[in-house]
């Protein structure tokens, strides 16, 4: 009687080796995790500082004491309506030390004067605004032409802020930064928007900021992509490693 032989099995790959491609899956989650939070850190820090509002010149819209998110300018477009930072040098007469915020009414080439029944006017065109402190729209009678180069700046709180009324216009190159909110980039508070100007039929909206939600949201998926390879990283290993006890525990096959 002819006997009749068969191959060998294949031996069956360990659990060490099929864990690889999972373990390399996780560590690959992690490290696109610290990539994605690093550079929404990174670009925060570059792009955006903190500021604390030191008078009552903004107020109501920014009040003593408040926290402000600001974004840097970088010779960044400045509109109508804008809440801006400002070196005090910058003023074309009576300059001061130091930074003030207030916002932009006038861009080159605008007339700004006061008063139409008690409001201000841009290129004749009277301004509803909400925003400022009530009682003082009309607080004295000027009329200014915003020259290349410059804005024409006041406070909200127009009874108290000493503005382009008094000092006459800003240089763009002094604007330092943009004020796109209060409190801190982590829990930022968007100002209000601003619609006075274009209401009036002025050409360009305020500056409105999209970049720092999008790169909180880059944060948040940096950190969640992080932690959620690093989890199955050790799920993978502590599955790996109960395969192979199971594995060494069965007695070899004769």
């Amino acid at each position: 009687m002819t006997e009749i032989s068969f191959p060998p099995a294949p031996p069956e790959s360990s659990p060490r080796r099929r864990s690889w491609p999972m373990v390399l899956v996780m560590v690959a989650l992690m490290v696109l995790g610290v990539g994605a939070g690093l550079y929404g850190v990174v670009r925060l820090t570059v792009g955006y500082q903190a500021y604390v509002q030191t008078s009552e010149n903004m107020s109501p819209t920014l009040q003593p004491d408040e926290r402000l998110v600001v974004r840097r300018a970088n010779g960044g477009e400045v509109h109508r309506g804008d809440v801006v930072v400002i070196e005090g040098q910058a003023y074309a007469t009576d300059g001061h030390p130091g930074v003030s915020v207030v916002r932009v009414v006038g861009v080159a080439g605008d007339t700004v004067a006061c008063c139409t029944d008690e409001h201000l006017s841009v290129n004749g065109k009277p301004l509803t605004e909400p925003y400022i402190t009530p009682g003082f729209e009309g607080l004295f009678e000027f009329s200014a032409k915003v020259p290349e180069g410059t804005i024409f700046v006041e406070g909200d709180n127009r009874g108290n802020s000493a503005d382009s009324r008094f000092r006459g216009p800003v240089q763009l190159s002094g604007v330092t930064g943009f004020v796109v909110a209060t409190g801190t980039v982590i829990t930022p508070d968007s100002l209000p928007a601003v619609t006075a100007f274009t209401d009036a039929g002025l050409p360009d909206a305020p500056f409105a900021d999209s970049t720092l939600p999008t790169l909180r949201w880059w944060i948040v998926a940096g950190v969640v992509g992080f932690f959620a390879g690093f989890t199955g990283l050790i799920v993978t290993l502590v599955r790996s490693a109960g395969r192979r006890r199971k594995a060494a525990a069965v007695p070899p096959v004769r």
